[in-house]
């Protein structure tokens, strides 16, 4: 692998996991709560709240992409970016990539003033409620360098571990 100037590879492990629950219901009851759907989002408004979320857990999967690449990602016909809101605010998001036989949820997290307020399942409950609509498979992966209580939210949701891997990642230097 090239080196990427503020970047090292190093191995982390990476638990993928399918949703093995029932489909969520309509996302929250809770009438200051709303998911927004964010079509053809601008690559530079998608990296700030991309970088909001992902900072403190090293994600660098959107930021080592060009911005032609990353506008073709989010203007993508299966690529869906919802906006989870509280009181109006944004407070987190999720990312999607739909296929025939299933739809990854690709990025899902809070900004870090919303952690530690409950709204972790509802954001993953929301999460897997679009992303079960078309009847697909639903899957996502995390890894060691996400929020401790990452993994342990997700099965509590209804997600099982299929497969759990070590591979060389890019994490800021």
């Amino acid at each position: 692998m090239d080196k990427i100037p503020g970047y090292k590879l190093i191995p982390v492990k990476t638990w993928f996991l399918t949703f093995d629950g029932n489909l969520p219901d309509v996302p929250s009851a809770d009438e200051l709560i709303s998911i927004n759907l964010w079509k053809n989002p601008p690559a530079d408004e998608y990296l700030k709240i991309y970088k909001a979320v992902g900072e403190n857990w090293g994600w660098t999967g959107r930021l080592l992409k060009s911005y032609e690449k990353l506008s073709q990602i989010l203007n993508a016909e299966n690529n869906e970016v919802w906006l989870f809101q509280v009181e109006n605010e944004t407070a987190g998001f999720f990312e999607l990539v739909r296929a025939e036989a299933e739809t990854e949820l690709v990025y899902l997290g809070l900004k870090p003033e919303w952690i530690g307020k409950g709204l972790g399942q509802k954001l993953i409950q929301a999460s897997v409620y679009v992303a079960g609509q078309n009847g697909a498979k639903v899957w996502l992966h995390t890894c060691e360098r996400d929020h401790e209580s990452a993994l342990m939210a997700y099965q509590k949701a209804g997600f099982k571990i299929e497969k759990e891997l070590i591979s060389l990642e890019y994490y800021p230097e």
